[in-house]
């Protein structure tokens, strides 16, 4: 099937084919030997289904795209700002989305895309201070769990500042290595108010 049968047939396919067909026109983007004019028209395909109402659809474009160095970057911005389930995809996994780009999507996206964020194979140092001031406190807890977090002692300091007063949080920095004797202090402040609330 051509990319111009294809586009002509998702006009009345059901969602789920929708959605495997997508898929595989993704595949093909990554992994097939194709023309440049045949890799143009599957992008343009891709930046069509962008505007499909189904989440099945645009959910098999991330899934296919969203780690791969060579996915339309249009594509993978879009994604990274659709509905939560689809954008945390892309940016927990895209290796297109640069500090900045994971910064402003902390700071204008919810829980969901924080945690996905926190998640990362390597999280910057950047980034996990702009989770640390203003990411929830699951996406905290998901960057103190990260093997792969590049984080400042400041940033422990804001988790804690922010965090302290939550089990889960206290429990993981204070069986990790290297936390400065200001940071347990400040840790074992936030549990005495906590039992004295």
């Amino acid at each position: 099937m051509s990319v111009r049968q294809f586009r002509f047939w998702l006009r009345s396919a059901p969602a789920g084919e929708r959605a495997d067909a997508t898929a595989a026109l993704a595949r093909a983007y990554l992994y097939s030997d194709l023309s440049d004019d045949d890799l143009a028209a599957a992008e343009g395909a891709m930046t069509m289904l962008l505007d499909d109402a189904s989440p099945l659809v645009r959910g098999a474009l991330a899934d296919v795209l969203a780690a791969s160095e060579y996915a339309p970057a249009s594509v993978i911005y879009a994604l990274a700002a659709d509905q939560p389930e689809i954008a945390a995809v892309v940016l927990e996994r895209s290796p297109l989305l640069v500090d900045a780009d994971l910064v402003d999507a902390v700071a204008t996206q919810g829980p969901s895309a924080q945690c996905a964020i926190a998640r990362r194979a390597y999280v910057p140092r950047s980034v996990a201070a702009a989770i640390a001031e203003v990411g929830s406190a699951e996406a905290c807890l998901e960057l103190l769990e990260n093997d792969g977090v590049d984080i400042a002692s400041f940033s422990i300091d804001r988790i804690v500042e922010r965090f302290g007063h939550l089990a889960p949080i206290r429990e993981i920095l204070l069986a990790g290595e290297g936390l400065s004797a200001s940071t347990r202090q400040a840790l074992v402040a936030k549990l005495s108010e906590t039992l004295a609330e």
